[in-house]
């Protein structure tokens, strides 16, 4: 499967409800757009303890970010045949113009990426 992992930091300005019924809110947009824009599966991952975790789990890094979304494909073409046709595009000009409301996209994080289960 083939996806994109997005680390979302919120806007400053907003508190954690607000963000997260904003959030509730874009997430009816995507699901209205899944089947233009091909996808499979949508999740949201919200961190336990609020923005910190213990760096505890094998030393790493506290996790920074608010939240955490995954949107899954079939594969890639599928991912990038949604943006060749014009109702793709227009789909997801809205909904980057909705993130714009809850999301600091100058201090998220996105990646794509080919998905390899193991089991």
């Amino acid at each position: 499967m083939f996806k994109i992992i997005m680390l979302i930091t919120k806007k400053a300005s907003l508190s954690i409800a607000e963000f997260t019924r904003l959030w509730r809110l874009h997430s009816q947009k995507v699901e209205d757009f899944k089947e233009v824009l091909r996808i499979q599966r949508y999740c949201k991952t919200i961190p336990l303890a609020g923005r910190s975790q213990p760096s505890t789990q094998r030393e790493t890094r506290p996790f920074t970010f608010d939240a955490m979304g995954e949107l899954w494909y079939g594969c890639k073409d599928d991912f990038l045949r949604a943006r060749d046709s014009e109702e793709g595009r227009k789909a997801l000009a809205i909904l980057r113009e909705d993130e714009k409301r809850f999301v600091d996209l100058s201090n998220s994080v996105m990646w794509l990426g080919e998905e390899e289960q193991v089991f």
